[in-house]
């Protein structure tokens, strides 16, 4: 049994602790807004009264923080004592934020591991999330077993920062793919084509991408609430694709597009909705010929 202390309780956080008890854990948690651990109270998982008190408990700190200001915030603004820590840091960060994370909490004496993860609630649920680790190979190794309580095939990448930019790369294709079939659905819908004939024809080619089908009954019913992933959070991921796509030498000119519609989604204020929201943006109810 592993003491454990993950800090983020969102939409992925809560089922991870959850799993993380079912399978035999001590587990404590820390989330910035107290409300949302009360449920996981019920349910045996300790709550924190701050995130000393989660750093002091704990063998093994997992980080499911929204970004690398939550990180900061929450863990390297206080006086924690870190020596001995097995640290994995799971949330989506620019690759340069984690070597920054691995340098600080190693010169702590903790021992840092990047482990950014695709999928949404529902895999967190069920433990069937995509694992991508970053850092020393005896470090992975160590922390396999725990790692597959998310995900049965966790893989290891490389150094800390090369899964933090696959991991970026992968959540490009999300941003991109999303405005893409947003715009060609807008224009079926606006030449008033059978959606359903166009979504059967799409499916037999070479063009599909199971996200389009999962995201359509969001689109035509434009409704967004409950999301998987909000599109703030791509929003905040496009931005640090932009800064990853710079440091490598690539143009960024049609993430600067994407960026520009998920910001109009914010001036909207449905950033808390599903990303799939960005629909809203390519294809304007005003000018809905449906």
């Amino acid at each position: 049994m592993m003491k454990i202390a993950l800090f983020g309780t969102g939409l992925m956080g809560a089922p991870m602790a959850e799993r993380l008890k079912a399978a035999g854990h001590e587990v404590m948690v820390f989330n910035r807004t107290r409300e949302k651990v009360l449920p996981l109270a019920e349910k045996g998982i300790h709550l924190a009264r701050d995130p000393a008190e989660a750093v002091a408990f704990a063998d093994w700190i997992v980080l499911m923080l929204a970004d690398f200001p939550a990180i900061s915030q929450t863990l390297l603004t206080g006086d924690h004592d870190f020596s001995s820590k097995n640290i994995i840091q799971m949330g989506t960060i620019a690759s340069t934020e984690s070597r920054q994370l691995q340098q600080t909490f190693e010169a702590s004496g903790a021992v840092y591991l990047e482990c950014p993860v695709l999928g949404s609630r529902n895999e967190a649920r069920n433990g069937t999330l995509i694992l991508m680790a970053g850092g020393a190979k005896e470090q992975f190794e160590k922390a396999e077993g725990l790692l597959k309580i998310f995900g049965p095939e966790p893989k290891y990448i490389g150094p800390v920062g090369s899964a933090a930019t696959l991991k970026l790369s992968l959540n490009q294709l999300i941003a991109s793919l999303a405005v893409c079939f947003s715009f060609s659905l807008g224009l079926v819908e606006r030449s008033r084509i059978d959606v359903d004939l166009f979504m059967s024809i799409l499916k037999k080619s070479a063009l599909f991408a199971p996200m389009f089908e999962k995201k359509l009954p969001n689109m035509r019913d434009r409704r967004y609430d409950d999301p998987n992933f909000p599109a703030r959070h791509l929003l905040k991921d496009v931005k640090l694709v932009i800064g990853e796509s710079g440091d490598k030498g690539l143009p960024p000119a049609h993430l600067d597009a994407v960026r520009n519609i998920l910001e109009e989604v914010m001036k909207k204020g449905i950033g808390d909705g599903d990303y799939s929201c960005l629909y809203e943006v390519v294809n304007p109810r005003s000018r809905d010929t449906s």
